[in-house]
């Protein structure tokens, strides 16, 4: 653990090592940024929990005197992204029923999620590991873990999708034996008055790299960033290498491009979302990650004004099973959007927090959690791997970091 100087210093005048604990989310966040130099002054100015990230703003870092620009625009980039992380939650919870003094112990005892909190038993064996003595917190604990797992039970909270993809065969891979996964978004040039198309991109995270095909490139105007040495299973070659923004549900991206014979989406896209996916459908929800080289911002009052000059793709290559342009959001008053394949989603389709699948399978997105049965079904938070037959649909995940949902 990072070493942190001052640290029974916390507003609460807690225990050196809980402060220590607590204050975990900032050291991580800010080591992952390569700006643990600023960790002193985070925790000296009081911005010593996670909760603070997702408020940062440019008084606060004149505050703690972070004064590069670079920096700056780095950590309120990545603050603003920020989710609170599993540990995180548990010590809300904790606080929240007054066995806060305890976090610790429930970190050391491996209990660093509230899925892990909701399984837990509650012996004298679970109470000796976490020294918890006094008969009234044995009382407490038992009963916030009761409260908890009636929550998670009827807890039918939703979050609304940004968007929504299918499995189905590219109009330029007809000729392909396999479905693939595909999604609607628009591609328009960082330039001001430049066109814009939606069109129907194939998920490849086989690539890091967006390709458009050449006849959609050469009308975007985009800027060139320089050449490339792009190597494929096929071979390799030299081309240029674009800059344009895609609008995926509200939320766009600044992204690379390269020209190719197909449209596709690679997998520095992909990672920047959470995905649920089925035989039928692949649902794209609002993520957690940033990459710092990717500008992620939420579009809002914009979209119609994009909308309205957005173009079909080439007839040639047009198709007519894909979700029409005019799905776009076009509501400025909410902050996500639900749009919705004309063929598999209703439009006022909402994916439950916490839901089942059958008897067997189900998912909480609020505790990160999922069981497997015999239904295949994939939540994960980084790059996918997804191909099927007409006739077996199956997901592969070969994502190395995938979260154990």
């Amino acid at each position: 653990m990072i070493s942190v100087r001052n640290a029974n210093a916390g507003p609460s005048g807690m225990h050196n090592e809980n402060y220590r604990a607590i204050t975990e989310g900032i050291q991580t966040f800010l080591a992952d940024l390569g700006l643990v130099q600023y960790l002193d002054m985070f925790l000296m100015k009081g911005y010593d929990s996670e909760d603070d990230l997702s408020h940062l703003s440019d008084c606060d870092l004149d505050d703690m005197m972070i004064t590069d620009p670079d920096h700056r625009q780095l950590i309120l980039q990545t603050a603003a992204q920020h989710k609170p992380s599993e540990q995180h939650n548990v010590l809300l919870w904790l606080r929240k029923h007054g066995l806060e003094y305890y976090y610790v112990n429930f970190i050391r005892s491996e209990l660093t999620s509230l899925n892990d909190i909701t399984h837990m038993d509650l012996d004298e064996e679970t109470f000796f590991d976490l020294e918890i003595t006094l008969p009234g917190h044995k009382r407490r604990l038992q009963r916030a873990v009761s409260q908890l797992r009636k929550r998670q039970k009827t807890d039918v909270s939703s979050e609304d999708p940004l968007t929504f993809g299918r499995w189905a065969k590219p109009q330029c891979l007809q000729d392909g034996k396999f479905d693939f996964l595909c999604v609607d978004a628009t591609i328009y040039s960082t330039k001001q008055h430049s066109p814009a198309y939606t069109i129907e991109f194939m998920v490849d995270t086989g690539s890091d790299v967006t390709t458009i095909r050449q006849e959609i490139l050469d009308k975007l105007d985009l800027e060139v960033l320089g050449k490339i040495h792009s190597k494929g299973v096929h071979g390799s070659k030299t081309t240029n290498l674009y800059k344009a923004k895609l609008l995926i549900g509200n939320q766009e991206l600044e992204i690379e491009v390269m020209g190719e014979s197909y449209d596709s989406i690679g997998s520095r896209v992909v990672r920047h979302f959470r995905h649920y996916i089925d035989g039928i459908r692949h649902v794209w929800l609002r993520g957690n990650y940033s990459d710092k080289d990717t500008y992620l911002t939420q579009k809002s009052s914009n979209i119609p004004a994009l909308c309205s000059q957005s173009q079909s793709p080439p007839e040639s290559c047009s198709n007519t099973n894909k979700t029409p342009s005019s799905c776009i959001p076009s509501s400025s008053s909410s902050s996500s959007s639900s749009l919705s394949s004309q063929h598999f989603i209703p439009t006022n389709c909402k994916i439950p927090q916490n839901f089942n699948f059958g008897a067997n399978t189900g998912i909480s997105s609020e505790e990160s959690s999922i069981d497997r049965s015999s239904i295949e079904v994939t939540l994960v938070q980084g790059s996918l791997a997804a191909t099927a037959s007409n006739d077996n649909r199956h997901l592969k995940d070969t994502s190395p970091d995938e979260l154990d949902m």
